[in-house]
């Protein structure tokens, strides 16, 4: 990895997880289920960024989307299996 890609991970990270604490707390304040909403506003934004992309970048950008999700289920199995 680059050091352009680096940087620009780590600010995706750090974006990430600003994001999430604030729509955690948002979820708490009012009284709903913070992780399942948590979710529910990461598949609308998923989607959202899937119907943004132009036509030649919508497989590309559905990929990497994919890719990340898988990210979280190979990190979930290798701690299962710690």
């Amino acid at each position: 990895m680059t050091q352009d890609e680096q940087h620009a991970s780590a600010l995706v990270a750090t974006c990430a997880k600003e994001a999430s604490a604030h729509i955690l707390a948002y979820a708490r304040e009012v009284g709903l289920e913070p992780l399942s909403f948590l979710v529910n506003v990461a598949a609308v934004l998923a989607s959202s960024a899937l119907a943004a992309q132009p036509e030649d970048q919508l497989l590309e950008a559905s990929r990497h989307i994919q890719n990340a999700l898988g990210l979280v289920h190979c990190l979930r199995d290798d701690e299962a299996a710690a």
